[in-house]
């Protein structure tokens, strides 16, 4: 259970990451940090879904 805890909190710290690097691209600027974030934490969602659903 720790691991996807772990899990949770690295996904957190590259979405941080990744909101503050394209905030300065000029074709991610237009879309704002939190349309970001929900978009790559569904993303994040599927691939951890997929990876649940192969393990079992």
């Amino acid at each position: 259970m720790s691991e996807f805890i772990e899990l949770d909190a690295e996904v957190e710290r590259r979405l941080a990451l990744l909101e503050t690097e394209e905030a300065a691209d000029s074709v991610h600027a237009a879309m704002s940090g939190t349309s970001l974030s929900i978009f790559l934490a569904v993303a994040a969602g599927i691939v951890a879904v997929s990876i649940v659903t192969v393990l079992l």
